[in-house]
């Protein structure tokens, strides 16, 4: 069965030092699953890390369906 996690993916930008970190929820069966999947969504040069995973009422509030394996939603972030 698929669960719904938090995951942080880190963009760094080829040829610069420039990092970007977006956080995402992720459809996976596991949190290595969720951190590959992550990772691959964000493209070359990104790498993800697991944060936890997601309440009943958190899959709700992002509006996830837990039957779609591999789906990805962004979140917003603060960009001062």
């Amino acid at each position: 069965m698929n669960k719904a996690f938090g995951v942080q993916v880190t963009v760094s930008t080829q040829g610069t030092q420039e990092t970007k970190v977006a956080p995402v929820v992720v459809v996976a069966k596991d949190d290595q699953d969720a951190a590959i999947i992550a990772a691959e969504a964000a493209g070359a040069g990104a790498q993800a890390e697991t944060l936890r995973e997601l309440t009943e009422e958190e899959v709700t509030e992002h509006g996830l369906d837990l039957r779609e394996h591999g789906s990805v939603k962004g979140l917003p972030m603060l960009n001062l």
